[in-house]
């Protein structure tokens, strides 16, 4: 995968400021392209280890599943701390945003299945983590989970006014 550089440069942020984007988004949009060569984006939660994000499924099929199979590069794309406002005569918009460009595997070992589930609940929901076992015997078998390895990763960010 090639990184495209970024028209505004000066909005980059480095390699650690995209990751915590990431793990600052409420979810991201995972971006691939159908077999027909339809472009088809999914918004999804997801929680973030190391270099790898993961993203909760049903093992039941659908649409992203088969094209992650097909054709298993994916981008995803996180926006966070977004705020419009008006300053010197121009709207604008704040935002940290991170682009991570890799493979999407499906996760198959139980391990790192469940752990990921663990890390996904404790994201969303961590009131509730007495309640993870039983809700992961419940919803496991109907349950798939998905890794995005990171390849290739790029982040923005636009500071609001200064008041």
């Amino acid at each position: 995968m090639t990184l495209r550089p970024l028209r505004r440069a000066d909005r980059a942020v480095s390699r650690d400021e995209a990751l915590a984007a990431l793990d600052d988004a409420p979810f991201a949009v995972v971006s691939t392209v159908c077999e027909d060569g339809t472009p088809y984006g999914v918004p999804l939660s997801f929680v973030r280890r190391g270099e790898s994000l993961y993203f909760h499924a049903t093992n039941e099929g659908g649409l992203k599943a088969k094209c992650f199979r097909r054709d298993a590069r994916v981008c995803a794309t996180a926006v966070t701390d977004v705020r419009a406002f008006f300053e010197g005569g121009d709207f604008s918009t704040t935002y940290r945003s991170a682009l991570a460009f890799g493979r999407m595997r499906e996760v198959t070992d139980s391990v790192e299945f469940k752990r990921a589930l663990v890390d996904l609940c404790m994201k969303y929901v961590p009131g509730h983590k007495g309640d993870i076992g039983r809700a992961m015997k419940a919803e496991g078998p109907r349950t798939a989970v998905w890794a995005l390895d990171i390849d290739e990763l790029s982040g923005k960010s636009r500071p609001g006014p200064v008041r």
